[in-house]
């Protein structure tokens, strides 16, 4: 459904809650995500000026599996500066820096299908492999410590030699410069959740050892931390209620349907919805009337004649369109799209070929219709 159908619904919560509402989602669709990044923060700062200024407090409700930790913090430095009292609203997933936005709140409302998550950084470098071909290699930076402590407590070596060898094996691996960056991140990582709950929680101990639990506690970064774990290791957590548990679920259902994150996105499937590119690419050469006793070198080479005779099979471009992220209110909505085409030819040993060229990428902004 679009933005105009959940007006109604976003309204009915600010009704409940009796406080604005703004709603972040990056989509979490397989091969068609998106993330926390710097652009949302001017859609954010529409948001902000669209309420009322006498407001003092404000819901935010976020659905993501994170981005940018430092826009996180952001995020909720622009929140707590506007208003005195933040809730964060969770009704699906809140994970990495979306959890980071979690901690900056007062109270984190969490439906009983909602979990945050560990907040440990992850990072990617590029290598080089055997065939010549680049690789992407995702780490976590709790990763690095755990091979060393894996290496010290289950292979059994002691030896400082032999420590320095492993840790040499691991600067081949990964490069010198990239295990800095790591140790860095870490650190800011730690930093930014300590900061982020001292913003409401005056106990520092607490508040460290909170950011210390989800950095290195949970052996996956993926780990979903439901509501009772959440309030177990002390985080201001309340559970979504009533009416306010129907509707937040109900909005997180209706993006999750307009983003088609159920879906992975498949560039094949896309082309043969269209039946005029679906009808060409199943066009296929039959060879008939073979011998049956022909020799298998003969065989080969006739083959072989025929596909170089073959014609490509190509298709009219069939357009594409994903929406990545979506920020928006009972006031306004921002939202990010991509859009492109697929190019798609049969070639002569049957198989398809596709070429994917974006078009276009940006936001646009909405106001609601007041009159609608």
């Amino acid at each position: 459904m679009p933005f105009s159908t959940r007006i109604s619904l976003y309204e009915q919560i600010e009704q409940a809650r009796q406080r604005p509402l703004i709603c972040y989602v990056t989509s979490i669709r397989p091969d068609a995500s998106g993330s926390i990044a710097p652009d949302v923060l001017p859609q954010l700062i529409k948001q902000l000026d669209a309420i009322d200024p006498t407001s003092r407090e404000v819901d935010f409700m976020v659905v993501s599996y994170g981005g940018d930790g430092i826009v996180a913090a952001r995020i909720v430095s622009m929140l707590r500066e506007r208003f005195n009292h933040v809730s964060v609203l969770v009704p699906y997933v809140a994970y990495s820096a979306a959890t980071l936005i979690a901690l900056g709140a007062d109270e984190i409302i969490m439906h009983p299908y909602g979990n945050l998550g560990p907040v440990d950084p992850q990072l990617t470098y590029e290598r080089l492999t055997q065939g010549g071909q680049i690789e992407l290699i995702s780490y976590g930076t709790e990763d690095l410590r755990n091979y060393l402590d894996f290496v010290r407590a289950e292979v059994g070596i002691s030896d400082q030699e032999q420590l320095a060898r492993a840790f040499e094996l691991v600067c081949r691996e990964i490069g010198s410069i990239p295990i800095g960056i790591a140790r860095r991140s870490g650190q800011l990582s730690l930093s930014l959740g300590e900061r982020l709950l001292g913003l409401h929680m005056k106990d520092g101990n607490k508040a460290r050892a909170i950011t210390e639990t989800l950095s290195r506690s949970y052996h996956h970064h993926g780990y979903p931390l439901g509501l009772s774990e959440a309030a177990d290791i002390g985080l201001p957590v309340v559970k979504a209620e009533g009416q306010v548990e129907e509707l937040i679920w109900q909005v997180w259902q209706d993006i999750e349907e307009e983003m088609e994150c159920n879906t992975p996105f498949d560039p094949i499937e896309i082309v043969f919805r269209n039946q005029e590119a679906a009808q060409r690419l199943r066009q296929v050469v039959e060879l008939q009337n073979i011998p049956a006793n022909i020799p298998p070198d003969m065989l080969q080479q006739l083959y072989n004649f025929v596909l170089q005779h073959i014609q490509l099979t190509p298709v009219n471009p069939v357009e594409y369109s994903n929406l990545l992220v979506t920020m928006e209110s009972a006031r306004c909505m921002s939202e990010f799209k991509v859009r492109g085409i697929i190019n798609a030819a049969r070639l002569p040993d049957m198989r398809i070929a596709l070429n994917i060229t974006r078009t276009y990428q940006g936001w646009t902004f909405n106001r609601r219709d007041r009159n609608a």
